[in-house]
């Protein structure tokens, strides 16, 4: 896979596996992901709905939080970003 930056993380926030930045501090990256995830299940769930997918804006990337085979998959780029990485884990 090309360089793509991204973390697959259980549902608690721990890291299982993936690409991060050396400067990112990867556990507490992988908390905040599974702990924004745990925040839109709670808000969708107040009025009956579900989540597919939680993306943080950002100025220079997003980070797209998506469930990923009973895990959540973050993706820090673009939408293409997550759309390969889905790609190259199934295979």
């Amino acid at each position: 896979m090309s360089y793509v930056e991204y973390a697959l993380i259980k549902r608690d926030g721990m890291y299982i596996k993936g690409e991060l930045p050396g400067h990112l501090e990867r556990d507490k990256f992988c908390i905040m992901c599974a702990a924004a995830f745990g925040a839109g299940l709670t808000a969708h769930r107040e009025y009956g709905g579900s989540v597919k997918e939680v993306i943080i804006k950002g100025e220079n990337k997003d980070v797209f939080i998506v469930p990923w085979e009973g895990h959540l998959l973050a993706v820090i780029g673009t939408r293409d970003d997550l759309e390969n990485v889905k790609k190259e884990l199934k295979s």
